[in-house]
Formats: C-alpha cells, sequence, structure tokens
C-alpha cells in the first residue's frame, strides 16, 4: 500500500518522464501478472501422457497418477487417474486408488467401500498388497475372520507382511 501511494504522490508531480516511466511499470506488472507460467503439465512427455491415457491406455494413466500422487501432491486428481487405470486392467492402479480412498475415508464409509471394491479387483487379479490392504480394512472393521482369510490370502503370494498379520490373528 506505501508502495502505491508513493507511486500516487510519484504521478501528482506531473513530469511527463514520470508518468511515462509510471505506465511503463505498470504496464510491465500487468504483463507478468497476466502471462500463463509453465507448469510441469504442459511439458511435451506430460501432455502425451494425458492425450494416452484419454485413449484409454492404462499404463499413462497409472503414470499420470503417479505424477499428481508424488510431484503435484494432488490426492484427487491422482485418484481420477488411478481409477482410469484401474478400470482399464492395470491393477497397481486399483491398489494405489483404494489406498488414496482408505486415507480419506473412515470405517464403514463409502471411501472405504469404494476402496474394497478397487483392492478385491486388484487381489482378484494376483495384486499382492490390495489382499493384505483388504486383510487390514476387515481388521478395522472388526472383522478378524476375513482379514485372516486376506492376510493369508497375500501371504500365499509371498507378502510377508501378510504371513506376520495372520499368524499374530490366529493366535
Amino acid at each position: 500500500m506505501t508502495c502505491l501511494l508513493g507511486t500516487l504522490t510519484f504521478i501528482k508531480r506531473g513530469s511527463a518522464v514520470k508518468k511515462n516511466f509510471l505506465t511503463f511499470t505498470l504496464i510491465l506488472v500487468m504483463g507478468i501478472a497476466t502471462v500463463p507460467f509453465a507448469w510441469a503439465d504442459d511439458d511435451p512427455e506430460v501432455a502425451g501422457l494425458r492425450s494416452a491415457c484419454s485413449e484409454g491406455n492404462s499404463t499413462a494413466c497409472f503414470r499420470m497418477g503417479e505424477r499428481y500422487r508424488i510431484i503435484e501432491r494432488d490426492n484427487k486428481t491422482a485418484y481420477g487417474f488411478y481409477k482410469k487405470a484401474c478400470d482399464a486392467g492395470y491393477m497397481t492402479g486399483c491398489t494405489n486408488g483404494g489406498i488414496l480412498l482408505t486415507m480419506q475415508g473412515k470405517q464403514y464409509s463409502k471411501q472405504w467401500k469404494d476402496a474394497k471394491k478397487m483392492f478385491q479387483k486388484a487381489c482378484d487379479a494376483g495384486e499382492d498388497p490390495s489382499c493384505f490392504n483388504l486383510g487390514t480394512i476387515n481388521y478395522k472393521e472388526g472383522r478378524q475372520k476375513k482379514a485372516i482369510k486376506f492376510y493369508h490370502q497375500a501371504c500365499e503370494m509371498g507378502n510377508q507382511g501378510g504371513c506376520a498379520k495372520e499368524k499374530r490373528l490366529k493366535r
């Protein structure tokens, strides 16, 4: 605000040079303020991935999800890309999308129900982290027998965490 008042005082003195300088400065500032910045999405690789995803390429959708989750830290947008990847058959997209939903929701919430669907799809396809996550959700919801079943399934796929959880819950 002080800068603006100082500028107005500068104008009131009436010098044509000062007015021209001020006009130039204001135009420069307004020009800089309206120039679109080049975001990471503007690079050709990301534009190509986005285009491939919109055409149904599940790997491209998964990579866009990873980009938004890790680099942009925008889980909402990342989830959208993971969901597209999952729907197109990229099971790790189901796992990661389910994790984001689980983090967002609470026990018995719509997010957890949707996460369970994503985890189930990936677990059925042999994605051991999804089986483990189904075990965890069921355990947190008080369904110990179901949790053991999913931990066992993850263990059978080689998930050591699933083996440890199954062993602990069977005591």
